[in-house]
């Protein structure tokens, strides 16, 4: 009885260890612009995301294998005027409507990973640090509209929104993604 009972836990412990990172929820995307000369923050998401990921027992394979795309119009920063002016510039006069983003490089000693962002037919590698927190691996970095070919797209976007932001809006956006894990 004990052999049985001994032979189901590490049968148990092997299965669980085969799949030690596995999807957990959705995928959480935050974005965060600046605005004024104090350089004040305004974040926000976005609605529509796809995430697909596979399970794996190795952290590294495991964020390697993920593929987001995000559809560049659902953005969210809970102000409708504001998620207008967003897109009827920055957005709609950009080639692509998706964003696309696959992680190339994860450096587990360093917390550190390259996620590679496809914007406006644009693709930059952006440099990211990552913690795990509470069964979530975040990660930060930030990027610069300016390095996708959105010079014209964010020359609009300042230009509508100058009122509001006291002539002074910033190109580069801190971006932010969690994945919950089990």
């Amino acid at each position: 009885m004990k052999k049985v009972l001994l032979a189901s836990v590490l049968s148990l412990g092997l299965v669980s260890s085969l799949s030690a990172y596995e999807l957990n929820g959705d995928l959480g995307v935050k974005w965060t612009g600046y605005k004024t000369e104090k350089k004040a923050p305004v974040s926000g998401t976005f609605n529509n995301i796809k995430l697909d990921i596979k399970s794996s027992d190795n952290l590294s394979t495991f964020l390697k294998s993920s593929m987001v795309t995000i559809e560049s119009k659902s953005l969210e920063s809970k102000n409708p005027g504001r998620n207008l002016n967003m897109t009827s510039t920055l957005f709609s006069l950009a080639t692509s409507k998706v964003i696309k983003g696959t992680i190339s490089d994860v450096n587990e000693m360093k917390k550190s990973l390259t996620l590679n962002v496809t914007m406006n037919e644009v693709t930059k590698a952006v440099p990211m640090m990552y913690e795990i927190v509470e069964g979530k691996i975040v990660a930060k970095g930030a990027i610069d509209i300016l390095d996708f070919d959105m010079k014209s797209s964010f020359m609009a976007f300042a230009k509508k929104c100058a009122a509001f932001h006291q002539n002074k809006s910033f190109s580069d956006v801190g971006i932010e993604f969690t994945i919950p894990y089990k």
